[in-house]
């Protein structure tokens, strides 16, 4: 008893200090957001194993405090402490109290409850196009019910093995698929955007955090030449070489960020003095580095890139061109387009900077897109304010055989293929729609993990109140 009673502190004491180093991470991620934008806190904080936190953020700006950087546990591992610590105190303080047949029985229904709740999480038995029909409070209706189908049987599975424990075990559970389940969320979901004007048919999404460089050979229109360069090979100093490609691309300087565009002509000439002899837009518009935008603002930052072209037998220089993110039309919501044109060894080049393209295809592989047949936004009454937007699409997936006509609207998205797709925004003039599109594969656990917390506290409150009951009886 008493070493049960030591091993309990221990847990609670480390349960506290990991509580701690989470609140004192979460401060300083959230004072981080001051100087950088909220994905470089998230990586450089949250999603990792070790947290590098910079001194300066628990200070007034103004101040001349040195830059040092201080190693810190960082989310990924204060949580996966947490998790073993959980299971540790679990596995020590909660035996299975059962043997033969009673035994085998709640491990059989606990492997039911392990498949029912791998059906509610891949959507099994539900239609392979969610529609936004119905009332968004009926839809998470739904979604509690179909986790609390997986609570009870979870529940039943406990009484068999754990008996009068068996409220504790599986709030215990709950908890823990809960902590697992947003470290799968953060490693595999993904978020992207679909922009589509009224009349077009759009088969790719954008993934707003990851960029490349996209040659696209217009001499050539029979032909599927569009060569990417991704970003991980944008480092200052390299030369990316590309079979595709007549020459390779060196890569002089990478831009977190940049400002929009002017004249050249219009900046001082103070400025002009040092700025390279770009070929391209770089040769009338100004183009600079900027500091990376702030989590504080909600702005987005724009990368560019500095890029020269090498002939990769003379090892001479082909040009130098600036190419930024405000050039791609997607990026200003259709305002702009203004690809760069590149004419080498007979072939004509039209250049972007953009976000990582994704071309859209089904579990069965077949490759589906979406048209925006008519876009609605409606204000309200004698102002600016949006009171409603809408997208009416068609969904077109010929080899699965889906042609369907849907309506997108606030709060009411489509599931399809995996993915959901929010009604975000809207283009200038209302001349088009803007979707958020999501995959996380694992959206459904925090319906599962509450129902299971839910049942398991209300379980250990009744079997707590009878037994208060019968005591003071």
């Amino acid at each position: 008893m008493l070493k049960k009673i030591t091993n309990f502190f221990l847990s609670l004491k480390l349960t506290i200090t990991l509580l701690a180093l989470s609140m004192v991470l979460v401060f300083a991620g959230t004072l981080a957001q001051v100087d950088k934008g909220i994905w470089t806190v998230v990586d450089q904080y949250f999603r990792c194993l070790i947290a590098w936190i910079d001194l300066p953020v628990f200070f007034p700006r103004g101040w001349d405090v040195p830059n040092i950087r201080i190693p810190f546990p960082g989310g990924f591992l204060i949580g996966w402490l947490l998790v073993v610590n959980l299971i540790t105190v679990h596995w020590a303080s909660f035996k299975i109290q059962v043997n033969g047949a009673r035994r085998i029985a709640g491990i059989l229904v606990l492997l039911l409850g392990v498949l029912v709740t791998m059906g509610v999480m891949f959507g099994w038995g539900t239609a392979s196009v969610a529609a936004t029909d119905s009332d968004a409070f009926w839809r998470v209706f739904l979604r509690l019910g179909r986790g609390t189908l997986a609570a009870v049987v979870f529940y039943i599975a406990c009484v068999l093995l754990y008996r009068k424990r068996a409220g504790m075990v599986l709030l215990h559970g709950g908890i823990l698929f809960l902590m697992v389940g947003e470290f799968m969320t953060a490693m595999y979901a993904v978020e992207a955007r679909m922009t589509i004007k009224e009349g077009e048919t759009v088969n790719y999404i954008d993934h707003s955090q990851q960029l490349e460089i996209a040659f696209t050979e217009v001499s050539n229109p029979d032909r599927d030449t569009v060569t990417v360069l991704p970003q991980r090979s944008l480092k200052e100093g390299a030369v990316i070489s590309a079979d595709q490609l007549p020459f390779d691309v060196k890569v002089n300087r990478y831009f977190v960020n940049s400002n929009r565009p002017r004249p050249l002509d219009s900046v001082p000439e103070s400025a002009r003095r040092g700025y390279p002899a770009y070929e391209g837009y770089g040769a009338r518009l100004y183009m600079a580095e900027l500091p990376e935008v702030s989590g504080a603002t909600g702005a987005m930052n724009a990368p560019a890139v500095d890029v020269e072209l090498v002939d990769r037998s003379t090892g001479e220089s082909r040009g130098r061109y600036l190419l930024s993110l405000w050039m791609y039309p997607n990026f200003v919501n259709r305002s702009w387009d203004m690809p760069t044109r590149i004419n080498l060894g007979g072939k004509q080049y039209e250049v972007y900077l953009r976000f990582r393209r994704e071309y859209l295809t089904s579990p069965s592989g077949s490759p589906f897109s979406i048209q925006l047949l008519d876009f609605v936004h409606e204000k309200y009454e004698g102002t600016q304010m949006p009171k409603d937007f809408a997208s009416q699409i068609l969904l077109v997936n010929e080899g699965d055989d889906v042609n369907r006509e849907l309506r997108i609207w606030m709060n009411n998205p489509l599931r399809y293929a995996r993915r959901t797709f929010y009604q975000s925004g809207y283009l200038p003039d209302d001349s088009g729609t803007v979707l958020q599109v999501v995959r996380n594969d694992s959206w459904m656990i925090p319906y599962l993990a509450c129902m299971i917390v839910f049942v398991g506290m209300a379980a250990q409150f009744i079997q707590s109140l009878r037994r208060y009951q019968r005591s003071d009886a």
